[in-house]
């Protein structure tokens, strides 16, 4: 079954059919979405993903290609909706392989923070490319959470028997635990896509481009400063000015406290 035609005063609204698979796999809601977001960038594979596409991975793969090109907050928004529950199976498959004892939140969040902070890593040239691609992400960061808890020391699993384990939920603990956490993962997501807005719509392509350069290059002042043949001292103004706009932007929408 398909949604029901899109209206978008953009562009020219006829019945919008999509893919059978990709309609059994992806809430209508979702869907409608992502055809606004075809219709205002033209992205040819995100346009075929919706109307020939054979599922959610070639979605996938469109969406995050149009979050590499564009910086869509809303095309990494859907990402994040539609594989917050796959990730958390993927990520729990692969701890339970290694004995990896970090926290599942912690993964999640440095997964879809990596996803969102390289969006050029990607190559959507293959048509599972995405899930490959966040498969590596996840593996890579269970793995370094299993080497810093093992540089911890000898786990204290022995000493289960002897001692009662006292940090140990109730039930009613671990319910509230559990709403907390998936507030948090909602909360996150927003920060996240304000962040990404902000940047887009807020900064100067300068701007833009000193703060992506030390934020995502890791590029350290000094070389950043010589790249663009700024003055070391206008640079660090120039980045710290980035940061107070983006969190100001952000203050005025969230409407926690007056910028």
């Amino acid at each position: 079954m398909s949604p029901e035609p899109v209206e978008n005063s953009g562009s020219q609204s006829a019945a919008t059919t999509y893919s059978a698979a990709l309609a059994e796999e992806v809430p209508a809601e979702v869907l409608t979405r992502a055809q606004l977001i075809a219709d205002e960038t033209r992205h040819e594979l995100l346009a075929l993903a919706l109307k020939q596409g054979t599922g959610l991975q070639a979605l996938n793969n469109a969406l995050m290609d149009v979050y590499r090109l564009h910086h869509r907050v809303d095309a990494y928004t859907l990402l994040f909706e539609l594989n917050l529950h796959p990730f958390s199976l993927i990520a729990s498959r692969i701890m339970r392989m290694t004995g990896c004892r970090g926290g599942m939140q912690d993964i999640l969040q440095e997964s879809f923070l990596a996803i969102y902070r390289y969006p050029t890593k990607f190559c959507a040239e293959k048509p599972n490319a995405f899930r490959n691609w966040s498969y590596s992400i996840i593996r890579n960061t269970v793995y370094r959470h299993l080497n810093k808890v093992s540089k911890q020391g000898v786990p204290a699993d022995s000493l289960a028997e002897i001692l009662a384990d006292e940090s140990a939920e109730s039930p009613a603990q671990a319910t509230e635990n559990g709403e907390s956490a998936v507030h948090c993962r909602q909360v996150y997501g927003l920060l996240l896509a304000l962040y990404s807005w902000a940047y887009q719509n807020e900064l100067k392509d300068r701007d833009r481009l000193a703060l992506e350069l030390v934020e995502v290059r890791k590029l350290g002042y000094r070389e950043a400063a010589d790249l663009l043949s700024i003055r070391l001292e206008n640079f660090k103004m120039i980045v710290c000015r980035a940061r107070k706009k983006i969190l100001q932007c952000m203050i005025r929408v969230l409407g926690t406290r007056k910028p």
